[in-house]
């Protein structure tokens, strides 16, 4: 059985799915890591700023229907993901799998997002607010107001990661699949 992890930046999708993963003795994929690799190692913000943003999203989603053609996988899908229509049906569609959203609050995802320094300038704005990394709440809330639904209507379970620590999040997805 594969477990898709899907939901905002700064979730702990990366983090938690490489922890899962070894706790439910699986492998890990982690989609965003499988689009960088296709543009040659490049960081996602220069992937959009070099090839475009729908150039990136038709790697997202080969990248995601590649990985859903594995077995016994912990998937981390990147937090656009689940917005593309190919691969919202390839989630849909695949057979023996555990889709769940990670869903956090917008002004800890803030905090967290600026605690995360290494990759703050590796992230594309979502809106027209300014750079990733002086993004604030309201491009989060923003983007959440569009992403949230698509996101509970996908999943099979919803984990509130907001003040779970990482083990705390483990153990509750290990509950969860």
């Amino acid at each position: 059985m594969n477990v898709i992890l899907f939901g905002y930046r700064g979730c702990g999708k990366t983090t938690l799915g490489q922890k899962l993963a070894d706790k439910l003795w699986k492998g890990f994929i982690d989609t965003d890591a499988r689009v960088r690799e296709r543009f040659g190692g490049l960081e996602v913000a220069d992937i959009w700023a070099q090839y475009g943003e729908p150039a990136f999203r038709t790697a997202e989603v080969e990248a995601t229907i590649q990985a859903l053609g594995s077995e016994n996988q912990v998937i981390a899908l990147g937090g656009g993901t689940m917005m593309q229509p190919g691969a919202r049906e390839a989630v849909a569609a695949a057979e023996d799998a555990k889709r769940v959203y990670l869903s956090c609050d917008p002004a800890v995802l803030l905090e967290r997002l600026n605690a995360d320094t290494a990759t703050a300038g590796q992230r594309p704005a979502l809106t027209g607010a300014g750079s990733a990394s002086d993004a604030g709440l309201a491009e989060i809330r923003h983007v959440l107001a569009e992403r949230d639904p698509v996101y509970r209507s996908a999943a099979d379970a919803v984990l509130d990661v907001t003040y779970c620590t990482i083990d705390d999040a483990v153990t509750h997805l290990v509950a969860l699949v």
